[in-house]
């Protein structure tokens, strides 16, 4: 074997190694090769010559002996051996030998091992290949002295081919096949040893591995996740039977040498390849995702695109499938339909792309909470109370999702269904509307409402400011035009901000204000900042504001009630320091601000999607930050709400956006306003005003408000408190959405008949009656329903001795039998599972406090911690395991648990 530099360069380490002062190494070598003139080591500078003859050898010796040895040294190659010089010849080398490398030696060597794996031995070319690498950097000595085989292949494999594994799985063998270098490093090896490198991949790497090898020999290797994935789709458990996935099977063959693909080998090759795409993420892997779809359509299955979880093809279907079970709920609402739709959705947000297009899967969201709420019964009349409590509770949660859908889906026929479904609602709700401004009308001609809950915009300084300033100072935020629904998404995570909302101990749900008529800001806004029915500007909101009574009877009089609006809020870009400092003064009692973000939005452009959060508006929160750190309360409301714009239509009659100046409606769409509330700039107190979602007087703008609908009407009324703090006679309010918001009806629970779904045509959705404007009682949230038979188990479980001990040991924290068993019913009927917002909801309490009451059931619940009651943290999960439970008590009723 000649002599290669590497190899030349090995020896010569190794002799350096131990004998740091040589200068002159001979080694022994058939050939000439053309090697450098000079190899540098060690600061010093060896001289490659070639002798052919002992004469050769002389006269190289003599030359380095008139070099300084210091600095210069000689690597003499020759075809001599060491028995034919003269001695006086190898006296003067290094060791008084020729040395004649071998390649296991120098691969010793390189490893500073003692002793080579003899398995090696069967790879005759793998030392000159260790030894022509090493040049790419040192090898680290081998533990105990022992080269073993998969200490070598590591080597190998990673200077040769770019894997770093010395027996890689088929996961691995995916990552490398999608390097752009992987075939030029296989096809730079000479045939035997990429052979052996291929035989040594394959004998490692699983059955999906030799799937993978299979693609690399049939110079496919860059396909190898696509057709991993595409795996996935031939061979889906949930596609079992399909003739068309078995016929897709054989063609899938010859992307593989014609190799037969297996079940069990294709289900592995696919889990491979879906844990590579999660793992490095779905936009590294775009282009696989991509050529997957392709390969799909090559093997005439892209009908069956769905059954991958990651296929970008397979998130079009699943969301043209929930398209079609959607306008068929919307058609025709029904248990089993909605049961289509939830199984569908799980489908669309359980897909790996889900994560990467959040706007789409907010619509999916949405979409099927407004599906949920179609099936849900209308409030009975003495539950509810009123129209406005209502929309505060329900009603904005329901407008809230329906614009979610605004703008439609990339699909034609998913944007089709969710304006089929806008529709549906606005057909469901403008009754309602109808029935709002009738209670409405009658109302403003009487007294004021009895409900404690409802307070009119002209007495929120009385009856909510100013007897909270006893106690505390307040900042008043008036959000222009802020509707309820707004208001709830914009302040959803206003706890990771350092907020709660309270709501009076004695109400139990937040409170609820009332718009003056018609709701323009001129009139509400102004009755609201100067504490009584008036219309203004700025200036007479100013003065009225600094002039209340109540609020004056509560500051000091060199420090009087304080009101910015907008043009006073910045300074250049920034919060100003006035108001800073005013809501910073411990003697400034009351401060005002005017906030009218929303308000300019909707004159806005239309071509946005618009979602609200504190981050996205300025100054917002340099203000609440500014309010927490000065521990003040800050009460949330608005003028007016609004409505948004979906598919109005223009009639004429009036200059502003749904109010005019007249005594008599001339369409069924107007109804008359007088007295009562009514404030306009004539003193006439009568107006004529657009009631319901569909029409308008003003142009096409993002949304309109003047007129009674109950959007426009109702206004969010929200007291917060920094954490830390507490208000007298106030508590944390209980989770706002209603229970459709987090979970389906039960009865959608089950899982979905498979059937074959076909449009149908949209039909009215049936709209029941809706409840008087004003109560006279609020009522509390209703109880959750019992299951069958709930009565026989849990009183079982309360008569068992162990429950009894389990209380025992919970002392203080044991929670009250009540709480108990409408803990574990609300599971029960939910089939074991609710989110803690919904337990929260049906237990009233605010969900910062469900943690504590949880810890305390588990406790009981869970005897020798048993997972009798979890808490999945991730996900916000509480589940309940009702069999074990009962086992656990030893606890049975005739008839009681299912």
């Amino acid at each position: 074997m000649s002599l290669s530099t590497p190899q030349i360069k090995a020896q010569l380490e190794a002799v350096l190694g131990r004998d740091a002062d040589a200068t002159a190494i001979a080694m022994r070598s058939p050939t000439q090769q053309p090697w450098p003139e000079t190899i540098r080591l060690s600061n010093r500078q060896f001289e490659l010559r070639w002798c052919d003859s002992p004469l050769a050898l002389r006269e190289a010796l003599l030359e380095l002996e008139q070099k300084d040895p210091a600095s210069a040294g000689l690597v003499v190659l020759t075809p001599l051996a060491t028995n034919q010089v003269a001695d006086d010849i190898a006296a003067r080398l290094s060791r008084g030998r020729i040395f004649e490398p071998q390649g296991w030696d120098i691969v010793r060597q390189l490893f500073q091992a003692k002793e080579i794996d003899a398995r090696l031995g069967r790879y005759s070319w793998m030392p000159q290949l260790l030894i022509e690498t090493a040049a790419q950097r040192a090898y680290a000595p081998v533990a105990s002295g022992f080269l073993d085989l998969d200490t070598a292949w590591r080597e190998v494999l990673d200077r040769a081919v770019g894997i770093t594994v010395a027996r890689p799985d088929a996961q691995a063998l995916l990552q490398w096949s999608i390097q752009p270098s992987t075939d030029v490093a296989l096809n730079q090896l000479p045939p035997k040893i990429r052979a052996d490198v291929l035989q040594w991949l394959a004998e490692n790497a699983g059955a999906a591995g030799g799937m993978v090898l299979a693609c690399v020999e049939s110079a496919r290797t860059a396909e190898a996740v696509a057709l991993g994935l595409v795996c996935g789709v031939v061979f889906a458990s949930t596609g079992e039977g399909q003739a068309a996935l078995g016929q897709a099977a054989i063609r899938l063959e010859r992307f593989v040498g014609d190799k037969h693909v297996g079940i069990a080998e294709g289900r592995a090759w696919a889990a491979a390849a879906e844990q590579l795409v999660r793992s490095l993420g779905t936009d590294a892997m775009r282009g696989s995702l991509d050529r997957a779809d392709a390969l799909l359509t090559e093997l005439r299955i892209g009908e069956f695109a769905q059954l991958s979880h990651l296929l970008p093809a397979a998130l079009d279907q699943r969301l043209r499938q929930f398209a079609v079970v959607l306008a068929a709920h919307v058609s025709a609402p029904s248990d089993e339909s909605l049961a289509m739709v939830e199984d569908c959705a799980n489908r669309i947000l359980q897909h790996g792309l889900a994560a990467t297009q959040p706007q789409r899967m907010d619509r999916v969201e949405m979409a099927r909470r407004i599906a949920r709420w179609l099936r849900c019964p209308a409030a009975p009349h003495d539950q509810w109370g009123n129209g406005l409590t209502w929309q505060a509770d329900q009603g904005a949660f329901v407008d809230w999702a329906r614009f979610r859908l605004l703008g439609g889906d990339e699909l034609p026929a998913v944007s089709q269904a969710y304006s089929s479904l806008r529709q549906a609602v606005i057909d469901r709700r403008n009754p309602f509307a109808r029935q709002f401004s009738q209670a409405l009308q009658q109302w403003n001609t009487q007294a004021a409402p009895a409900n404690e809950r409802i307070v009119l915009v002209e007495s929120v300084l009385d009856r909510v400011v100013a007897p909270i300033l006893t106690t505390h100072p307040v900042m008043l935020l008036v959000m222009d035009g802020l509707s309820i629904s707004i208001f709830r998404e914009l302040f959803a995570r206003m706890a990771s901000h350092g907020w709660s909302e309270m709501v009076r101990a004695d109400i139990g749900r937040p409170l609820i204000g009332v718009a003056a008529f018609p709701t323009i800001t001129e009139v509400s806004r102004a009755s609201l900042l100067c504490g009584r029915l008036t219309i203004g500007v700025a200036a007479q909101e100013k003065t009225g504001f600094a002039s209340h009574p109540a609020l004056l009877g509560r500051s000091r009089a060199d420090v009087p009630p304080k009101l910015f609006h907008k043009g006073d809020l910045a300074d250049s870009t920034n919060l100003s320091q006035e108001v800073r400092d005013a809501i910073a003064n411990p003697q400034q009692k009351v401060v005002g601000v005017v906030y009218n973000a929303v308000d300019d939005h909707l004159s806005g452009p239309d071509q946005l999607n618009q979602r609200w959060a504190l981050e996205d508006l300025r100054l917002l929160l340099p203000l609440l930050h500014a309010a927490r750190e000065a521990r003040r309360v800050v009460v949330v409301t608005a003028d007016h709400g609004h409505l948004l714009e979906d598919g109005s239509r223009q009639i004429a009659g009036g200059e502003s956006d749904r109010w005019r100046v007249g005594s008599s409606a001339a369409s069924p769409d107007e109804m008359v306003m007088s007295g009562g509330r009514v404030v306009t700039a004539d003193g006439a107190s009568t107006m004529v005003c657009l009631w319901g979602e569909s029409t308008r007087y003003a142009g096409r703008k993002n949304g309109y408000h003047g007129g009674v609908s109950p959007q426009e009407v109702a206004i969010p009324l929200s007291v917060m408190l920094p954490f830390g703090m507490n208000l007298p006679d106030w508590q944390p309010a209980p989770p706002a959405q209603p229970e459709w918001w987090e979970l389906p009806p039960v009865a959608a629970l089950a899982p979905p008949m498979p059937a074959v779904v076909v449009p149908a045509r949209r039909t009215a959705a049936s709209t029941a009656g809706q409840p008087d404007l004003f109560g006279s009682q609020v009522a509390p949230p209703p109880a959750a329903p019992s299951p069958s038979g709930d009565v026989d188990w849990v009183s079982a479980l309360f008569a068992s001795p162990i429950y009894a001990s389990q209380r025992q040991l919970a002392a203080r924290v044991a929670l009250p039998d009540a709480q108990m068993r409408l803990l574990l019913t609300s599971l029960v009927e939910r089939g074991g599972k609710l989110s803690r917002a919904a337990m929260a909801q049906r237990l009233g309490l605010p969900e910062m406090r469900l943690g504590g009451l949880l810890s305390a059931a588990r406790r009981m619940l869970n005897v020798d911690q048993a997972l009798v009651l979890s808490v999945d943290e991730t996900t916000g999960t509480i589940d309940l395991n009702q069999p074990l439970l009962l086992q656990q008590f030893r606890a049975k009723a005739e008839g009681g648990a299912r």
